[in-house]
């Protein structure tokens, strides 16, 4: 690995440093989701702070150049990030779903009960007027004397 190549990581890590730590101050990334970030910026300031691993492991896997195992290892730890982001979108997306679900179902029940309840009171006011003109008094359903004596001319 050449030393440009050395500077070129060590500063890529101390901008993915910085980065993390300015989403974190300012609540737009939470410790827990950011731990990765830091463990992956410390692997690639090893690798170019001891360029003898990234030696070492392209011996072993048979890459010819050292820059290309940093670049792969890099590759590869990214795609397996994206494989377990993609999975945690597709649960949340799941919940969403379930939330949506339940929420539409809840306001179509406080819907059809607020429905029931104005129907059941429209309802029993009519049936207490029925109930009063059928419990009111022969008496007063009579009508007056003169009202009588003009009815018989």
């Amino acid at each position: 690995m050449t030393l440009l190549f050395r500077i070129t990581l060590i500063v890529c890590a101390l901008l993915v440093f910085i980065y993390v730590l300015r989403k974190i101050r300012h609540s737009e990334l939470k410790i827990a989701d950011s731990t990765f970030w830091f463990i992956f910026a410390l692997v690639i300031l090893l690798l170019a702070v001891f360029p003898h691993i990234a030696f070492f492991f392209s011996n072993i896997f048979g890459i010819e150049s050292p820059s290309n195992c940093v670049f792969l290892a890099i590759i590869a730890i990214l795609l397996v990030r994206e494989f377990f982001t993609t999975v945690e979108l597709s649960q949340l997306r799941n919940k969403v779903a379930a939330l949506a679900q339940a929420e539409a179902l809840a306001e179509l029940d406080a819907i059809e009960n607020t429905d029931a309840e104005a129907g059941a009171g429209a309802n029993v006011g009519a049936g207490a007027a029925e109930n009063a003109t059928a419990s009111t008094p022969a008496s007063a359903t009579t009508s007056t004397p003169a009202s009588e004596g003009a009815g018989e001319n």
